[in-house]
């Protein structure tokens, strides 16, 4: 029953790391429009804080713009600010019900520095995936120690740690190698 147990939540955790690190990809700017990029944006407005994506419809009309269009008309100066704030890079310009943006071409330089920005997010996720095995081993070896498994099944259950933190390993590299590419073809 323990070993199930350790192997499910030793996916779990991973795949929740996974998770944020491919959201954070999905993010870097790769010179073409795409909604990811303003969506999480913080918007004041009702008396608080929301995302752009819970006030407005986001579309992208062609490779190089975003269209932002909010239902509430009242919030957009709220909407302009906010990306002006937001250090994109891009000049929001309002049109009469809604706020375009235009995304610049990436310079050789950006698109470098973009790579070495998340190859650094993506080794952290790498030593999260690490530091969640040692967990999990270590919860192994306590089990066995308390002699709730036996050795054969500690030993098969490192096994099943090992190849499931490769797995997402494996995933993770995956993933910056196919934002490299669309990096650099951009």
């Amino acid at each position: 029953m323990i070993d199930t147990e350790i192997q499910k939540e030793t996916t779990d955790r991973m795949q929740k790391a996974f998770a944020y690190i491919q959201e954070k990809i999905k993010k870097v700017r790769t010179g073409l429009a795409h909604a990811s990029l303003v969506e999480g944006i913080k918007i004041p407005c009702y008396g608080g804080e929301q995302e752009l994506k819970h006030i407005a419809a986001i579309s992208c009309p062609s490779a190089r713009s975003i269209l932002i269009t909010p239902w509430d008309q009242n919030v957009l100066q709220n909407i302009s600010a906010s990306l002006v704030k937001s250090n994109l890079g891009m000049a929001p310009s309002v049109e009469q019900k809604s706020i375009r943006l235009k995304v610049p071409e990436l310079t050789e330089d950006r698109k470098k520095e973009l790579i070495r920005i998340f190859k650094k997010d993506v080794e952290k996720s790498r030593i999260e995936f690490r530091y969640i095995r040692k967990t999990m081993n270590e919860k192994v070896r306590k089990a066995l120690k308390n002699k709730e498994i036996g050795e054969d099944i500690a030993k098969n259950q490192e096994d099943n740690i090992q190849k499931i933190t490769d797995e997402f390993i494996k995933k993770v590299d995956d993933l910056s190698e196919k934002k490299q590419q669309e990096l650099m073809r951009v």
